[in-house]
């Protein structure tokens, strides 16, 4: 098409076509979408919940370390409170005394059990202190000969009842580090142990 061509085409064009190309054009409304506020609101509350959850379940194995770290003695009150109630309870017959032994031995080994279960911390005992291993991360450099060396030792679930004795083994050998504290050396790693 040449530009005479185009001009002439333009010329028949109709008047009403060009105005209503001059004309600004007309915008659709969309209706306003109001599911989009909801959406929003459940999406931030399922964020809560799963949040509240996640935290809930954090603090179940905190609660379960907090119950390994008392002594055995009131775990094994807690473990078993309705024992203390049944020896004050009625006299007994020499036929139920037979029986509640029996209960009596079945509870002691539910509660060493359930101690296993929660796992009795690593214990040496000098000078009628028990020391108890420590989280707290040390840094030991053995400058002298050790105090002394873990002569004895008891089941890893029961704790020790003599000095010089361990719930973890025998050969070990131990520094005094203060009045609560002791660093002992096993597998070579220095492990701090502090009296409660």
């Amino acid at each position: 098409m040449t530009e005479r061509e185009l001009f002439e085409a333009i010329g028949h064009l109709d008047d009403d076509l060009i105005l209503a190309a001059d004309a600004p054009v007309k915008k659709r409304r969309r209706p306003p979408v109001y599911w989009r506020g909801f959406a929003a609101a459940a999406a931030c509350a399922c964020i809560f919940l799963g949040g509240i959850t996640v935290w809930q379940r954090s603090a179940i194995p905190h609660d379960a370390v907090m119950l390994s770290d008392q002594l055995p003695e009131t775990a094994a009150a807690e473990a078993a409170p309705d024992e203390a109630l049944a020896d004050t309870a009625a006299p007994q017959t020499a036929g139920d005394a037979e029986a509640n032994e029996g209960a009596a031995a079945k509870g002691t080994q539910d509660t060493a059990e359930s101690s296993t279960a929660l796992g009795v911390a690593r214990c040496v005992q000098l000078d009628g202190v028990r020391y108890f291993e420590s989280p707290a991360q040390i840094d030991f450099a053995a400058n002298r000969d050790p105090d002394g060396v873990i002569a004895d030792s008891v089941a890893h679930d029961a704790f020790p009842e003599t000095d010089g004795c361990s719930n973890f083994g025998t050969g070990y050998s131990y520094w005094l580090t203060g009045e609560k504290s002791i660093v002992v050396e096993i597998n070579r790693e220095y492990l701090l142990f502090e009296a409660n």
